[in-house]
């Protein structure tokens, strides 16, 4: 009975050697970038990423005490991920990139604890969605980067204060170059 525990091992041994080691929910982990799901706070889809608005839920969540890191899919462009790099670098929260040909599903950036975190926010709700539901214009909502006049920066204020950092309001000189509103064409 020994000498069978011992050819165990050793079978053990040489399959680590030429495999590696067994890894607990591989599954979870390569859907999760690597991580397992319990450390995950939230994370965003590819087509999330690749939006041309920032998700300010991102910034909400890597400024909680449990954000150690922020984890971006090794195939998301650099511009696309530059501004919530800048997040985590403002929050004090280290960032990775992960490549791997396991990885599966739809997570493209995620926020992780290092050990299990109690606040789990999982998916963001997609952006377009979250400020329909809210009563923002359309015109306002696809058009992120765009300048908005006084009054639609008051309907963007009032209804959606923390997409703030996807617009800019129309200043002086906006206005005597004829830079016109996106949200109420004017």
């Amino acid at each position: 009975m020994n000498k069978s525990n011992n050819n165990n091992k050793l079978e053990q041994t040489v399959r680590d050697g030429a495999f590696g080691p067994k890894e607990i929910k591989k599954g979870e982990k390569n859907r999760y970038l690597g991580e397992f799901e319990e450390r995950i706070i939230a994370y965003l889809n590819y087509n999330q990423v690749m939006d041309k608005a920032v998700y300010p839920e991102i910034n909400e969540v890597l400024s909680l005490p449990e954000a150690e890191k922020l984890i971006i899919r090794g195939d998301i462009p650099k511009n696309k991920s530059k501004k919530y790099i800048e997040m985590a670098q403002k929050n004090d929260v280290r960032f990775i990139r992960k490549s791997s040909p396991e990885f599966r599903g739809e997570v493209a950036l995620a926020v992780a604890g290092k050990n299990t975190v109690n606040t789990k926010k999982g998916k963001i709700i997609d952006r377009e969605e979250k400020l329909q539901k809210r009563g923002l214009s359309d015109n306002i909502i696809k058009n992120a980067g765009a300048v908005l006049c006084k009054s639609c920066w008051q309907e963007l204020m009032k209804k959606a204060p923390e997409e703030k950092i996807n617009y800019r309001k129309a200043g002086i000189l906006d206005r005597l170059s004829g830079t016109g509103c996106i949200g109420c064409r004017k």
